[in-house]
């Protein structure tokens, strides 16, 4: 019997002892302002006068028709993450001081967010509607099976999600959920805010979800930097994303007078992505859709921003860059260039010839010893324009599949490797009944243009 009481009294002793882990529980925004705060010893949130440990709190909203002014605050000390569910919160801080944000993260450490159902954050002047101020990542994510969504928009001179008024915003990934994110004046739709300076807005990754950013009147980048900002290292590997730079502003990259920076753009896997520069005013002119913002300072001396290439040659065939016009209606009007990788495929037959009109690609490009080569293929209007990463590369083609681009509406065709660049009209090749290939060669600087025994370089037009 002693023994049963004994063992009895040491579980008891054991059960106390052991930490107790602390269950998620609802908080709701319109009580008052709460604070998230992620230490080694694990995680508090804190509303008024109350403090409880919480690990995965969800934070919700009663009327959610109904703007609250109260603000989110998440501090996660260093090697930690905060973790926290925004379900439903529909928050306005834009009427409480400069510099007061929706939702804010702090401290060195991590942050997680989970997106369940529609939320949207408004913040006051000179703050990001989702302002990042930890140094960590943050991770903006929808990651179970309740559909969400979030609107942060930025007051004036911060970016939708990222850095205030002069602050940079850097370590920033969105894995999943329905993201809309707009600058206030000055400020990008994700990254930097205005006057951020150069590389304001690094390592923003896109992996997943539909994400729509755009940058705010004055210069801000769709995703990038602000007015006066560049950006460096932005990466997208999946995702529907549109990037709509604001005035003067780049679709992805530099704001307004946004130069000087490293900008490195990598576009991979199936993401699909449009992006647009923002267009021209009396100040300075259009931005890029990938590059760098507008500059000048009067109509006597704006100038459009430089384009910087991305590197496409992670997409697959279901990946596709498209580039946009200043001023274009992004949802009705066509784009004015289209990247794909898509893979070699052959026109459909009809009897013992191809379909003229089969979906392109029509042709093939190959290396010395017949191998298929990676290339991109843009077309813009009616010029399709092929690129290849090597010195030496071989585009073939037959007078059906030139047929075939040719009721494609392709006009010219511009084949480019690293040493030469040649061109030629599809429609010149239908005059020909050779049953051998068009075979136009790269190697290194000699370009040579064939079909069988037969020399066509007369064909070649100025690219």
């Amino acid at each position: 019997m002693k023994r049963r009481l004994f063992a009895l009294a040491l579980a008891l002793l054991l059960a106390v002892s052991l930490p107790v882990s602390a269950l998620a529980r609802d908080w709701y925004i319109d009580e008052g302002d709460i604070t998230i705060r992620a230490t080694e010893n694990g995680q508090t949130v804190s509303q008024g006068d109350t403090t409880e440990a919480d690990d995965a709190p969800v934070i919700k909203q009663k009327d959610s028709s109904k703007s609250t002014s109260n603000t989110i605050t998440i501090d996660a000390e260093e090697k930690t993450t905060a973790n926290v569910t925004l379900d439903g919160v529909n928050i306005d801080a834009s009427s409480r001081e400069e510099k007061t944000a929706g939702i804010r993260t702090t401290g060195d450490g991590n942050v997680t967010i989970e997106l369940d159902g529609n939320n949207s954050v408004k913040s006051a002047a000179d703050a990001a509607g989702l302002q990042k101020n930890n140094s960590g990542n943050l991770t903006i994510k929808d990651g179970n099976t309740t559909a969400g969504k979030l609107e942060a928009t930025g007051g004036r001179g911060g970016a939708g999600i990222g850095g205030g008024a002069n602050e940079s915003a850097s370590n920033i990934t969105i894995t999943g959920g329905e993201i809309i994110a707009t600058g206030g004046n000055g400020g990008a739709g994700i990254g930097g805010g205005r006057d951020s300076g150069p590389n304001s807005a690094s390592g923003i990754l896109i992996s997943g979800g539909k994400v729509t950013a755009t940058g705010g009147d004055f210069g801000g980048a769709g995703i990038g930097g602000g007015n006066w900002s560049s950006a460096s290292d932005i990466t997208i590997t999946g995702g529907e994303v549109t990037a709509k730079g604001g005035t003067n502003g780049a679709g992805i990259g530099g704001g307004w007078n946004g130069r000087g920076g490293n900008l490195s753009v990598s576009i991979s896997g199936d993401a699909q992505v449009k992006v647009q520069g923002g267009d021209s005013d009396y100040w300075a002119g259009a931005g890029a859709g990938i590059g760098n913002g507008g500059s000048g300072g009067g109509s006597l001396s704006t100038a459009n921003g430089d384009e910087v290439e991305p590197d496409t040659s992670g997409l697959t065939e279901n990946g596709k860059l498209e580039y946009y016009a200043p001023g274009k209606n992004m949802a009705t009007d066509a784009p004015e260039k289209v990247i794909e990788n898509k893979p070699e495929t052959e026109p459909e037959p009809s009897g013992d010839h191809a379909q003229p009109g089969a979906s392109a690609p029509v042709y093939s490009v190959t290396d010395k010893d017949g191998n298929a080569v990676s290339y991109t293929a843009a077309r813009e209007g009616d010029v399709l324009t092929i690129r290849v990463d090597a010195a030496y590369a071989r585009l073939t083609l037959t007078a059906d599949e030139a047929q075939a681009l040719t009721a494609q509406s392709v006009e010219k065709v511009i084949f480019v490797t690293t040493s030469a660049t040649s061109a030629f009209r599809p429609a010149d090749l239908t005059a020909y009944a050779s049953e051998a290939p068009f075979v136009l060669t790269h190697d290194g600087k000699t370009v040579t243009f064939t079909a069988g025994e037969t020399d066509l370089a007369s064909l070649l037009l100025q690219a």
